[in-house]
């Protein structure tokens, strides 16, 4: 009786193993990699310029007549206050004379890209459609995608409206993306966790972990 429990645990323990030890590898893998790379690195914070401190025009912005939940001020280009009113449906950007903004030129996209990175930006590329699992997912559109020619794979996203810096793409983040949707088990949009192939695989690998553990019991002392 004990034998054949035996067998049946080390037949379970094996199949268990074949069908979840690719995912397990995965598993590991990705988990050394997100232990040991600098994630500032990965965020591309390195390339990001402290921007100096500028004069913001406070003058009236009384047009703002429907309800808001909050009102933000900022300089975009030199000398230009732009105006942020947010509400519940979003946000909405205007000229301090309540003119809706309009977005930033290719020239000048470059210009605060060589101000806000230390990119050395010489190529700009527009950006108004949504692709699923892009570099750019879950940032407001239209944006311009700006990068030195020389240096192609190091690219910043600037919200083509409020000229901030959305993201700064890399080498480490793009490995990082890719481990992270093996990680996750979601090859799409790469941001769902909780996908049904995670869960089935975490089963699995429970379920063999706990099969190893029984078939180490259930053998004799001095087979241990």
């Amino acid at each position: 009786m004990r034998l054949r429990i035996q067998r049946d645990l080390r037949r379970w323990h094996r199949w268990l193993a074949v069908a979840v030890a690719i995912q397990l590898l995965a598993w590991t893998v990705s988990g050394v990699f997100f232990a040991l790379v600098d994630i500032e690195g990965v965020r591309g914070t390195p390339h990001r310029q402290a921007v100096a401190d500028a004069n913001i025009t406070t003058q009236s912005i009384d047009w703002v007549e429907s309800p808001a939940q909050k009102i933000v001020l900022r300089n975009r280009l030199p000398n230009e206050t732009v105006v942020g009113v947010y509400r519940q449906q979003g946000a909405d950007w205007f000229t301090l004379a309540g003119h809706p903004l309009t977005t930033l030129s290719k020239d000048e996209a470059l210009l605060l890209g060589q101000q806000l990175t230390d990119l050395s930006p010489n190529e700009a590329v527009w950006i108004d459609t949504a692709v699923e699992g892009s570099e750019y997912r879950g940032a407001d559109l239209p944006l311009w995608r700006v990068y030195a020619t020389h240096e192609p794979s190091t690219v910043a996203y600037l919200d083509a409206l409020t000229g901030e810096v959305t993201a700064i793409r890399n080498t480490s983040w793009r490995w990082w993306d890719f481990l992270w949707s093996l990680h996750i088990m979601d090859y799409g949009d790469r941001d769902t966790i909780g996908t049904w192939l995670l869960k089935i695989f975490s089963v699995l690998g429970l379920a063999s972990a706990l099969a190893g553990i029984a078939l180490f019991i259930s053998l004799p002392n001095k087979w241990r």
